[in-house]
């Protein structure tokens, strides 16, 4: 099954190479964005509901506080109580949409990585790189900054900034395409910059001033 389905990925992005004049790198490019636009309105309602929680967690610190000082001695009250708390405020568990998109994004992302390195063993070259096979210190580059933009543009970006933690997923997404194919640096990068455009969006609605309500006579 797994493997008929990555094959079916992989005669899909040869199929469009060869629409685009035999070039692999922007076929690449061209089936990340375009998988990534498919899920954005999933990925873009996941991440606000996930913005509006954090909203909300914050809201509640000094209540969770006291919460915990209170039930110290006994962890069954204190979980108890913290989903009474949720509850009066009308928090879920936070599962929902994105265990779902993860649910969806997971296996679809493991198939389309599978498929580039099987589809560009044989690929020759893309602008300045010789070999989609081997790795390629620009594309890096390119990608750890399209990570970059998109963490920048994030609503919750003033507040992370207080901490280096938060840019780990810098480093993390530098390391890990440092020694990728320049194949799937190639994708990481396409779908890196649907990520710009989900942060710019979210950064939109979630900082869009509420429009006053206007009295009908």
């Amino acid at each position: 099954m797994w493997s008929m389905f990555v094959d079916g990925l992989s005669g899909l992005l040869t199929q469009l190479a060869h629409g685009l004049d035999g070039s692999y790198g922007l076929a690449i490019i061209a089936m990340a964005i375009s998988v990534r636009l498919l899920l954005l309105p999933m990925t873009l309602h996941a991440a606000e509901q996930s913005w509006h929680r954090q909203r909300k967690l914050l809201k509640l610190k000094p209540e969770l506080e006291r919460l915990r000082e209170r039930h110290a001695k006994d962890p069954a009250a204190y979980t108890g109580a913290v989903q009474d708390l949720y509850r009066q405020h009308g928090m879920t568990s936070g599962w929902g949409s994105g265990m779902l998109t993860a649910m969806v994004q997971a296996p679809l992302g493991a198939g389309l990585y599978a498929a580039i390195r099987q589809s560009v063993a044989g690929a020759g070259a893309f602008l300045w790189i010789g070999k989609l096979m081997r790795p390629d210190i620009w594309l890096t580059l390119i990608a750890t900054l399209l990570t970059c933009a998109a963490m920048l543009l994030h609503p919750t970006m003033p507040e992370q900034a207080r901490t280096l933690l938060h840019w780990l997923p810098v480093v993390v997404v530098f390391l890990v395409t440092w020694h990728l194919s320049a194949g799937l640096c190639l994708y990481w990068a396409g779908a890196g910059s649907v990520s710009v455009l989900q942060s710019a969006l979210l950064r939109r609605r979630v900082m869009r001033p509420a429009r006053p309500r206007t009295s009908r006579r």
